[in-house]
């Protein structure tokens, strides 16, 4: 399991539900992260818990990609069946034993998703060179004109260099569950990741898709490489359920306990996003209810 959050109590929920000697959690904290606990406060009874280097993490910018692929390098050597990526917003739909059983009854697959909302000319913009790329979020004024113009600017000219065909770029969520050869493949090509991703903008929901891409091997191994167009009733290839129709994405209340129990009956293992900032009892329900832990 590899981890990244920010909200610090919720993360330790998180963690009381992986813990499972089955299981080595990985954890990685943003260093701009406020009032950080030290790690020897994620305490487990069960799982190996290694933390991370901390690096600051920008929404949007490469230092997302970045992160992912200091968990993948620290987990990488111990050649593990399969590699889960989870923030703290995301929490089990299923107790370890079910996921565990899942997960050994489909050995080599790519739990990836597909997004059918993606087209060349975003595509191309993505992974072209900006030059804001810690300012994505910002609200300034000046910001917000420069990212425009450059949107515009890219869709004129074709700055992409392709050390990757165009063609090959993938797009989706960029939450997966991945087996040790796609992991050691994605550790390997870093320095190549970084010549296509290096200066893009939402590079991180191009990165599984894209190694899956570059090589064939791993396309017959997706569990499901349907492209998914947001809509409730579809299969989120990566067993992440999350809610795209209601929200950017939508976080769960305790109204929706019964969405969510449908979505694990549908094949859905995890899901996000979860605040308890927002709603703290949906965390509580899942947790008792679903998952079968006391908190």
């Amino acid at each position: 399991m590899l981890l990244q959050f920010r909200n610090f109590k919720q993360l330790k929920k998180l963690i009381s539900v992986l813990d499972d000697a089955r299981n080595d959690i990985y954890l990685l904290i943003d260093r701009k992260s406020r009032n950080a606990p030290a790690p020897a406060e994620f305490s487990t009874s069960f799982s190996k818990l290694v933390p991370v280097s901390r690096i600051p993490i920008y929404w949007g910018d490469y230092s997302q990609v970045q992160a992912e692929l200091n968990l993948l390098k620290a987990a990488a050597p111990q050649h593990y069946a399969y590699y889960h990526l989870l923030s703290g917003l995301d929490l089990p739909l299923a107790d370890q034993d079910t996921i565990h059983d899942f997960f050994d009854a489909h050995p080599g697959m790519e739990f990836i998703t597909y997004s059918a909302m993606g087209n060349a000319k975003d595509l191309r913009r993505r992974v072209s060179p900006h030059i804001n790329r810690k300012s994505y979020r910002s609200r300034k004024l000046q910001d917000r004109i420069l990212m425009k113009a450059q949107k515009s600017l890219f869709d004129l000219f074709p700055f992409y260099e392709k050390e990757i065909p165009l063609d090959r770029i993938g797009y989706g969520s960029n939450w997966f569950s991945i087996d040790d050869d796609l992991a050691q493949t994605i550790v390997n090509e870093e320095d190549r990741i970084f010549k296509v991703f290096g200066k893009g903008y939402l590079v991180d929901e191009l990165l599984v898709q894209t190694a899956v891409n570059m090589h064939p091997e791993f396309r017959d191994k997706v569990y499901c490489s349907k492209p998914v167009h947001d809509r409730p009733e579809e299969l989120q290839g990566n067993l992440r359920y999350i809610n795209w129709w209601d929200g950017r994405p939508y976080t769960w209340r305790a109204g929706d306990l019964d969405r969510l129990k449908a979505a694990r009956e549908a094949g859905h293992l995890f899901s996000r996003k979860f605040d308890e900032r927002v709603d703290g009892k949906i965390i509580e329900l899942v947790i008792t209810q679903m998952i079968g832990k006391n908190i």
